[in-house]
This record gives structure tokens, C-alpha cells and sequence, in this order.
């Protein structure tokens, strides 16, 4: 005896064909969500840890102001050991330390970081007036930063002074604010306070 086998329809075969494509098509959707949110996650990370570097640097090399001697203090008598200015259009620190070992104050013990705002980059600077005022038109300056990959939107130095009758301690609020090249929604803050090390005696 003969048995009828039937198979699908053409209207069944649609519908699996149908069904088939939306979860392929959601399935695609997770993967690409999930490698972008992968790129911009590592984006993210790159600029806080530039950020973070270059921040450290500059605590590094703040913190040792005033190294080396009277010569190396920083402002006319040799009255501070640290030098700042923030303006609509000037953002820098000036300072000095004998970082060589030198026996008299060079170019090379003169340095200063400053934020250049059409350059959208911080720099670091040698030979530099002892005055923050002066920042912007004397020393020898090179970028800190990659303005290929990291916009420098903001760079604020504030000083701090505690005076008694012995000696001074001052400290430099610094604040840095960056964002992504490729896409400015992101953005990252950091914010930190150094004293330096070195204490001016009253």
C-alpha cells in the first residue's frame, strides 16, 4: 500500500526563510554593536591613560622645583621656586631645577609647560623666562601631546602658598581637560595637586 508523504509549501518555506533572515539579521546586529562598543571602550581607555601620562609627567617634573640652589629659584629675587599665569589666552608654569648637576643655571635647567591653544596640544619648553607672563615668546618648545589622536581642550595650573616664619611650601593645582580627535563626545577630566618639594626659607 502506497503512503502520501507531503512536503512544506511554498508559503511555509517563505516563512522559514523569513524567520530565518530576521534572527540572522539580529544576530549581525549584536556582533556589530558589540565591536563597536569594543572600539569606542578602547578609544576611551587610550585617551584617559594619555591623559593620565601626560599628567604624571607633569607632576614628575613640577614636584622638583627649585632643586639645586638659590640659582634655581624661580621670579625675580629668587622669591619663589614656581611661576604661573591663566588668562583667556595664556595657560603656563614656569620652573627651574638643576636636574644635570650643573654648577651654574643653563638654558637646559630653565623649563615650563604651557598650554597652546591653536595647536590644541600642551608642550614642554627649555630656556624659558623665569616669569610666566614671558611664557609665549622665549624658550625652545615641543609637544607633550599627540594632537593627531588627542585634542587638548584645557590646561589650568593655580598656586597655593603656606608661609610661616622659617620657610614657604607652595603648591600647583593642575587641571586637564582632553577629548578625542575622531569623536568629541568623548571626553575625559583630570584634576591633581603637587606640592613642591622643595621649601623656600623665609
Amino acid at each position: 500500500m502506497l503512503t502520501k508523504h507531503h512536503g512544506f509549501s511554498l508559503v511555509e518555506l517563505l516563512i522559514a526563510l523569513l524567520l530565518g533572515s530576521v534572527l540572522l539579521a539580529m544576530v549581525i546586529g549584536l556582533y556589530v554593536t558589540g565591536i563597536s562598543s569594543g572600539s569606542k571602550s578602547l578609544k576611551y581607555s587610550r585617551l584617559r591613560t594619555d591623559l593620565q601620562s601626560i599628567m604624571s609627567i607633569m607632576e614628575t617634573d613640577i614636584r622638583r622645583a627649585g632643586f639645586g640652589g638659590s640659582e634655581f629659584m624661580v621670579a625675580s629675587g629668587g622669591s619663589k621656586t614656581v611661576d604661573s599665569i591663566n588668562s583667556a589666552d595664556e595657560n603656563c608654569i614656569v620652573y627651574y631645577y638643576n636636574h644635570n648637576v650643573a654648577s651654574e643655571i643653563s638654558d637646559s635647567n630653565k623649563m615650563g609647560i604651557r598650554f597652546e591653544a591653536p595647536e590644541n596640544e600642551i608642550q614642554f619648553g627649555t630656556g624659558v623666562d623665569p616669569l610666566a607672563g614671558n611664557c609665549y615668546s622665549s624658550g625652545t618648545w615641543t609637544a607633550l601631546s599627540d594632537k593627531q589622536f588627542i585634542k587638548i581642550t584645557g590646561l589650568k595650573f593655580s598656586e597655593s602658598i603656606v608661609s610661616n616664619a622659617a620657610s614657604t611650601i607652595r603648591s600647583v593645582s593642575i587641571n586637564l581637560t582632553g577629548e578625542l580627535v575622531s569623536d568629541s563626545s568623548f571626553t575625559h577630566s583630570i584634576s591633581t595637586t603637587v606640592q613642591v618639594r622643595n621649601l623656600e626659607f623665609n
